[in-house]
């Protein structure tokens, strides 16, 4: 396989040719440094962009990933010096024929995940005539040690977002791309990266349009809630009682990467309350001499986003919540009794706060799904729906309510419901349950190489979970190129898909075996139901 040279802003690279799993050959430029490594007296601090180099930089094995506790492999690895960016594309020739180009912002909780191809191979969307970026950024400690002091103010790994976004502005058109027709895309906490960006830095020219698949600003466990507890909780894990930021951003500073994340999954794992499993996420960071995050997005979100979006979920995320965190296998029967007595302690602190904007209580909650059953093994499924509901549906409602109301872009909405063979998530879990977990959807997108150890294979022509795979990726690649996800119908897409017009009676694209549009109410009103019976009772 050939080795492609081209020369960026801060010097030449070398890349690679790959075969796809789909047969086709495309060009690949890993682990190209888009920041000066954030290491010794850079760690905490934002990020530097790269310097540039003499010579030819090799560009064809991916970066180090953030240090992390992989939850699949179940073992710690990466490193600080893990600001690295790929960029994917057919070809190098007529490069002056700008394409589209697809950003995407990988999920992991903020804690974990890289963008490498791991999870997010890029055989089925360069199917596509598009060039496609994926990147690493700082997680957990590294990216969101906030001690609410200019010395340590937190977002670092959203400011690496920005930097990343920065770089594909200076260098995409080497590789053809077209730097004014840039479309972002996330899952889970990529998608509220997504949607963090469209409120504070869209009108900064970095990106056109944007997706925004199971995640956005709303989310109870898209902001960290008091996070220098969590910090100086790290540094007592760690031997070092102080309360003093200075002193605990040079005591963390001093401590070996492996030592940090180790000690960090003990902090997340340290206490039944599961808002202790979020520790190191975004918070508003109005300390910081440059602040990505100067206000709390719930009030910025009230503005709407001002450019096309794309935006929905899967039908039964909460499936995931079926996993126990502390272990990643199957809950088992003593958990769901735990849940059971321990209800209120078991949900995230910050959903007490979606609650209160209906005017409920965690036992208005329960008796709504659960009616006078107990949460067991048998009502898992009930248990699933309302997580579903609770963590990702409400707050994606939310915002689309926001934007038939605030937006004059379009704004798209899909439910994406098919549940194959093909769901890393659910092997993992061992559980036959129906409906399209939490990351579902990405395993239609992107070819997730982690499947070939486990056993699962790829999707196969003339399967239905290979046709599902098609509509995806052209109706991605469709908005990316014009705007709208089917701009017109085609023997595959065989829907037309308007844009939401309502923000209580949703237009939804269902995405199952088949396409077909349906309206979705609001479950704002579900939710407002129930303080109505509450407040009558």
């Amino acid at each position: 396989m050939s080795e492609p040279i081209v020369e960026i802003a801060n010097g030449q690279i070398r890349g690679i040719t790959k075969r796809s799993i789909e047969g086709y050959d495309y060009i690949a430029f890993r682990g190209i440094p888009y920041a000066e490594p954030p290491v010794d007296d850079f760690r905490f601090k934002d990020p530097v962009p790269v310097k540039n180099w003499t010579g030819i930089k090799d560009a064809t094995k991916y970066g180090d990933i953030c240090a992390q506790f992989d939850l699949t492999l179940r073992n710690f690895g990466g490193n600080d010096n893990c600001l690295f960016i790929n960029v994917y594309t057919r070809s190098l020739k007529n490069v002056e024929k700008k394409k589209p180009v697809m950003v995407w912002i990988h999920g992991g909780a903020f804690l974990y995940g890289s963008g490498n191809d791991m999870h997010f191979g890029p055989d089925y969307l360069l199917r596509k005539d598009i060039v496609l970026v994926t990147f690493n950024y700082r997680l957990g400690v590294f990216g969101f040690l906030n001690l609410e002091d200019e010395v340590a103010p937190g977002n670092q790994g959203l400011k690496d977002q920005l930097l990343a976004l920065k770089w594909v502005q200076q260098n995409i058109e080497v590789f053809g791309g077209d730097p004014n027709n840039v479309t972002i895309f996330g899952e889970s906490s990529g998608a509220v990266s997504v949607h963090y960006l469209c409120l504070f830095h869209a009108n900064k020219g970095l990106f056109h349009k944007a997706i925004s698949q199971s995640g956005t600003s709303f989310h109870n466990w898209a902001r960290v809630k008091n996070p220098k507890t969590y910090a100086y909780a790290l540094c007592r894990a760690l031997g070092n009682k102080t309360t003093d930021p200075k002193e605990a951003v040079t005591f963390l500073r001093s401590i070996g990467s492996d030592e940090l994340v180790k000690a960090q999954e003990e902090v997340r794992r340290a206490s039944d309350n599961v808002g202790n499993r979020f520790s190191f996420g975004p918070d508003i960071d109005d300390k910081s001499s440059d602040p990505y995050m100067p206000v709390a997005p719930e009030i910025e979100a009230l503005k709407g986003v001002h450019i096309p979006y794309l935006i929905g979920h899967n039908n039964r995320e909460g499936i995931l919540a079926l996993l126990d965190d502390k272990t990643f296998t199957a809950l088992q029967k003593e958990k769901y009794q735990y849940i059971q007595e321990n209800f209120e302690k078991t949900i995230l602190p910050r959903t007490l706060d979606t609650l209160k904007h209906y005017n409920l209580t965690p036992e208005d909650l329960r008796k709504e799904y659960f009616g006078n059953k107990a949460i067991s093994l048998d009502t898992s499924g009930i248990y699933a729906d309302m997580c579903s509901d609770l963590y990702f549906v409400e707050s994606v409602h939310r915002v689309l309510k926001i934007q038939a109301e605030k937006s004059k872009t379009p704004t798209y909405y899909y439910k994406f419901s098919y549940s194959g063979q093909v769901s890393l998530t659910k092997a993992l879990l061992l559980n036959p349950i129906t409906g399209a977990c939490h990351f579902d959807e990405v395993e239609y997108l992107f070819f997730v190489k982690l499947r070939i150890p486990l056993g699962l294979g790829s999707l196969k022509r003339g399967t239905p979970g290979y046709r599902v795979m098609e509509r995806m990726t052209e109706m991605w690649t469709n908005f990316a190129t014009y705007g709208e996800p089917i701009p017109e119908k085609t023997n595959l897409l065989t829907e037309e898909w308007p844009p939401i017009d309502d923000g209580t009676n949703l237009r939804c694209l269902n995405i199952n075996k088949f396409i077909a549009m349906e309206t979705v109410e609001n479950l704002e009103k579900r939710f407002l139901s129930i303080q109505s019976s509450s407040t009558k009772s």
